[in-house]
């Protein structure tokens, strides 16, 4: 193992670093990385080596091989150097150097070794290695270098920042084994050293033990390393560099007041978030680049703004107006300073901003409040006063001095000046009730009253409440207000409560005395009531009577007439016995329907309600009116349901029923059609009777179910009376249903609705009250 060379040639790197103050309690690290020596300087002083082989330790002359290998290699870092292909992405870089150098030196394998330190233990990779015959190839890790002493006596002397070169024969453990798998007899390290410590090594591997490693291709390689070394370094720094730009931007952030920095001209050059967005700015870049003259409002201050600044070498808690993107006015308070550079040359402003609009307008709304404070005491005529008792006065406001009639050119009042313009019967109460409440420390509310001219006075109310401040009894504090208006209202409210008492007492003498008539009225209504249902009962009665003595004769007129009529061939004869039969049967019918709906009013109704069938009950309606729609070539459709089924009495369905499709079937043109359908709609049923007959206006819609009403002439026909509708709706009123009509017009059909309930309530059959 030979030591090699001295770094007395070696190129030389300077890094320096300089802080300047940011933000007033951050520094910012400012890298400055310089190479000295350009390309073309370290290809002289490498041709100057060669020139003078007196000078060379391990060859005495070079030939022209070596010397175009050496032209190479230099033309190799001028290009590096020159086009700072290191700036970016430096250890990708390494892999391209590492292949055109083990080109150039016609080696078998050239690597790059990256050794890091965790934990006081050391890491080596082998990141990139590349083969003359393969190519790149997959480097190895070394482990448990700390048990290596070959190799970690080679660390120590490349930490000298001396090239090593190893033959194969010389060494032992990781390097020999490495050596021996790669079939190489020498080999050369380069370490890459960065602030005295090692961090990376080139290495290039020969396949004979016998190449003679020239002075001047050691410095090259020497160089080649410095390069790269800058090149990562500056690389680390910036990435360095970039992540505390990163940080400080996201610091200023954070910040929940504005952050700027302006240069010397006073163009905002750095701002943070909160500031773009008080400004009402959508990005960095739209506000980045402004005067701040353009945003302070109005721009004529900016000069005496900044001759403050400048003044003062910066202000605190100034106030100013900033003009927002949208030219409102934000007012503000600034804190801001000079900064500059480490030759002390001005650099510009930066500072801090807080948007105080909101306590500019609680401070305007706070000296509002205080002048409307002071109106509304004018108003209520009352005022505000504190009482020190070490001193014995009063601190009052304005209003205090006219209530008690002290001019206030006197700017104070004491306790006396209250006692001497206290009416005289009130004097002792004022002397006992305040100063007792101050030794005491308790609430106090009483009133009083001040004396005036021309034997008059007012009355005063005074409250207040203890003054302690750190458990200690300073005094007390309250209002004091005039009460004259209210004391006024308060004597004529008890004048009027006394009056109002009296009304009152004629008022239940008189509330006495309609109770009585009330009482008396409600027995006489009572009495007539069972005077009228008595009546009504004889009604009915009489009604039934005379209805069943009409009735009796007109039944064999009935059957007798017919007979007569049959025997008779004379036509006269027969055509007035056909003209009486029918006013007989008529009559009997008419009587027939008085009865029934006497029935219907009585007050007194019982009904056989049980479980009917609506599909069976219509179909004999139907069948009772054969004879009639055999002549009119009617046709009777009947949809219903065979299960709908309600409770009600037989007799009452065909009442409703019978009348509601006789109509129908009475009224419809021959060879007409007569539609009876039903549905349920959950608790009722509602049955629909439609026909496309003669119709009804609608003037006579309203009248339709009414006593004795009969429409048009169309149905003004014997035997029609006026009287069927009227009782189909008192029995469906019975039940608790509704029945409804529509028509649009003379020939344009009726329809009958009968909403019917599947239980109604009908299990009392005596009704009670009228109807």
């Amino acid at each position: 193992m030979h030591n090699t060379l001295n770094d007395k040639q070696s190129n030389h790197l300077l890094v320096s670093g300089s802080f300047r103050n940011l933000l007033g309690f951050t520094n910012r690290l400012i890298f400055k990385i310089t190479i000295f020596k350009s390309g073309e300087q370290v290809v002289s002083d490498i041709n100057k080596i060669t020139r003078n082989p007196e000078k060379q330790e391990l060859s005495e002359d070079m030939s022209s091989h070596d010397q175009t290998e050496i032209t190479t290699l230099l033309k190799l870092i001028l290009e590096i150097t020159g086009s700072h292909v290191l700036d970016y992405h430096p250890e990708e870089r390494i892999q391209q150097i590492i292949s055109r150098v083990g080109k150039v030196m016609n080696i078998r394998y050239s690597s790059f070794l990256d050794i890091q330190t965790e934990f006081e233990k050391i890491k080596i990779r082998e990141k990139y290695l590349w083969s003359n015959k393969y190519g790149y190839l997959i480097g190895s890790d070394f482990d448990n270098i700390e048990t290596d002493p070959c190799f970690m006596t080679l660390l120590l002397q490349l930490q000298k920042h001396h090239p090593i070169i190893i033959k194969q024969n010389d060494t032992s453990g990781i390097i020999n084994e490495l050596m021996r798998e790669r079939q190489s007899g020498s080999m050369i390290m380069v370490p890459l050293i960065h602030n005295n410590i090692i961090s990376g090594i080139l290495v290039f591997f020969n396949e004979s033990d016998t190449r003679s490693w020239i002075h001047t291709e050691i410095t090259t390689l020497k160089i080649l390393a410095s390069v790269i070394e800058t090149g990562i370094s500056k690389k680390q720094i910036e990435d360095i560099l970039k992540r505390s730009e990163k940080k400080f931007q996201g610091l200023i952030d954070q910040i929940g007041d504005m952050y700027f920095m302006t240069d010397k001209s006073g163009f905002l050059k750095t701002v943070n978030r909160s500031m773009v967005k008080t400004l009402g700015y959508e990005t960095f870049h739209d506000l980045e680049g402004i005067s701040f003259e353009n945003i302070i409002h109005p721009p004529e201050y900016w000069p005496i703004f900044l001759s403050d600044i400048i003044s003062n070498e910066g202000v605190k808690d100034y106030e100013i107006q900033l003009l927002t993107s949208d030219n409102h006015i934000l007012y503000s308070s600034i804190s801001c300073r000079l900064i500059y550079d480490d030759e002390g040359m001005l650099q510009g402003i930066e500072g801090v901003i807080r948007d105080i609009s909101r306590r500019k307008q609680y401070g305007d709304l706070l000296s509002d409040i205080e002048w409307k404070l002071e109106e509304a005491q004018k108003i209520a005529r009352m005022g505000v006063w504190s009482y020190d008792s070490s001193l014995n006065l009063f601190r009052v406001s304005p209003e205090v001095f006219t209530l008690l009639g002290i001019p206030a050119e006197q700017n104070y009042v004491n306790l006396e000046d209250f006692i001497q313009r206290s009416y005289p019967q009130d004097k002792e109460k004022l002397q006992k009730y305040f100063p007792n409440a101050l030794k005491l420390g308790s609430d106090f509310d009483f009133e009083f009253r001040v004396s005036l001219q021309e034997r008059k006075f007012k009355y005063l109310r005074i409250k207040g409440k203890p003054l302690i401040k750190k458990g200690i009894k300073q005094g007390s504090f309250g209002i004091l207000q005039d009460i004259t208006e209210r004391k006024d209202v308060e004597k004529h409210l008890m004048k009027y409560a006394t009056e109002l008492e009296q009304k009152t007492l004629e008022l239940d003498a008189m509330r006495t005395q309609l109770l009585d008539m009330n009482r008396e009225l409600d027995i006489r209504v009572r009495r007539r009531t069972i005077q009228i249902e008595e009546l009504l009962k004889q009604k009915d009665e009489f009604i039934q009577l005379i209805g069943h003595d009409i009735k009796t004769p007109l039944t064999p007129l009935v059957a007798i007439l017919p007979y007569i009529r049959k025997k008779v061939s004379d036509p006269e004869i027969g055509e007035l016995l056909d003209n009486s039969i029918e006013d007989v049967a008529t009559i009997r019918k008419l009587v027939s329907k008085i009865l029934e709906l006497a029935q219907m009013n009585s007050l007194y109704m019982i009904s056989d309600i049980q479980e009917i069938a609506i599909w069976e009950m219509v179909n004999q309606v139907i069948s009772d009116n054969a004879y009639l729609i055999h002549q009119k070539s009617l046709e009777i459709i009947n949809i219903i349901p065979k299960n709908y089924k309600i409770m009600m009495s037989p007799m009452h369905f065909e009442t409703v029923a019978g009348n509601l499709i006789g109509n129908a079937i009475k009224y419809s043109f021959i060879e007409g059609k007569v539609t009876i359908q039903a549905q349920d709609i959950g608790d009722s049923i509602v049955i629909t009777i439609e026909d496309i007959g003669i119709g009804i206006e609608k003037e006579h819609i309203t009248r339709i179910f009414d006593e004795f009403y009969r429409a048009d002439n169309s149905r003004h026909e014997r035997g029609s009376h006026g009287l069927g509708l009227a009782i189909a709706k008192r029995v469906v009123e019975i039940y608790s249903g509704k029945i409804s009509v529509f028509s649009d017009g003379a020939g344009k059909g009726t329809t009958f609705q009968v909403q019917l309930n599947k239980n109604p309530d009908v299990n009392i059959k005596r009704k009670s009250g009228l109807l």
